[in-house]
């Protein structure tokens, strides 16, 4: 007679990554991961990330002043030609320039998730203008997990908020 062998079923954990939920303004980003447990879904903070300068005023982010230009010959009316100095006006706006480098860091922190293989998709919640920013600023493979956008700010809501508007 032959002998019965027993055939022992392994379960093996799902090692399909989880979704990441990124909510973000432009000063401040939150990484969420999805929990589920009895059923329930709820989310946990793997990070936060700051951007320092986010309520510094504009002259605090430069270092100089704008420069100084002359005009020479110009009249004022029918007098003689004047000549006069003032500052040079500058269209560069230090606030975008930090944010758009916040953008990149938050980008990089997300590729690095990515490459590691611990995100299945991800689900970007950001203020209108910073979301616009975040789309510049993604990698073509980041672009491609990107499931779901949702233009709203809710950088400081409560996580039932935030899990309302990610997993509806």
């Amino acid at each position: 007679m032959r002998s019965k062998k027993s055939w022992r079923v392994k379960v093996v954990a799902s090692t399909t990554p989880k979704p990441l939920i990124l909510v973000a303004d432009g000063g401040m980003a939150r990484l969420f991961g999805v929990a589920n447990s009895d059923g329930k879904k709820s989310l946990r903070e793997k990070a936060t990330l700051e951007r320092e300068s986010a309520h510094s005023p504009g002259r605090a982010l430069v270092s100089d002043r704008t420069g100084r230009v002359f005009d020479s010959g110009g009249r004022t009316g029918s007098g003689p030609p004047t000549r006069s100095r003032h500052g040079a006006e500058s269209d560069f706006d230090p606030h975008a320039a930090e944010v758009l480098r916040f953008a990149k860091r938050i980008s990089r922190r997300i590729d690095l998730e990515r490459r590691a293989g611990k995100i299945g998709a991800l689900i970007v919640i950001a203020e209108p203008r910073f979301l616009g920013v975040l789309r510049q600023v993604w990698s073509g493979p980041t672009r491609k997990i990107v499931s779901r956008e949702a233009a709203k700010d809710l950088v400081r809501a409560s996580d039932a908020q935030i899990l309302k508007l990610a997993m509806p």
